[in-house]
């Protein structure tokens, strides 16, 4: 079992996994369906975030692909504390769930952003994902906003 930094040789699996993320959310609202070219869309994230010294992606590996994270460092200009992580995406494999592995997971990722001096994390997921809150909730999340949305068409 090993946690370590992405690298551009992890751009399929983390497309791959990413994007049954985003293709699982989509099941939680109608407002959340992915386009047709989702798998072009995350591919070209990943790759920008990979880039970015911004972003930090960090994979879960026994022997294959079992997890990642995709985290974008922020300043809130208008909060305390102004430096944060927030989690834009966080995938486990379904056969990894319900084992630990994301609690495992998130802790070490805890430790690596204090050693950069982020104080707060947020994660940001669909509201009707009742697997997350209880995850986040367990984890030591608290909700702090709400977003609301509405289609005009």
């Amino acid at each position: 079992m090993t946690i370590r930094k992405a690298v551009k040789s992890d751009i399929d699996s983390l497309t791959d996994m990413f994007s049954k993320m985003y293709i699982l959310n989509s099941e939680f609202d109608p407002l959340l369906q992915v386009p047709d070219d989702i798998k072009q869309r995350v591919r070209d994230s990943v790759e920008d975030a990979l880039n970015d010294e911004k972003s930090l992606i960090y994979i879960y590996e026994d022997g294959k692909p079992y997890a990642a994270i995709k985290i974008k460092l922020d300043e809130r200009e208008f909060y305390a504390p102004s430096k944060v992580a927030r989690i834009e995406e966080f995938y486990v494999h379904p056969a990894k769930r319900r084992e630990g592995l994301g609690g495992y997971f998130l802790s070490f990722i805890e430790e690596e952003l204090k050693k950069m001096g982020v104080t707060l994390i947020i994660a940001r997921f669909p509201s009707k994902n009742l697997i997350a809150v209880s995850f986040y909730s367990k984890s030591g999340f608290r909700e702090i906003h709400n977003e609301f949305a509405k289609s005009v068409d």
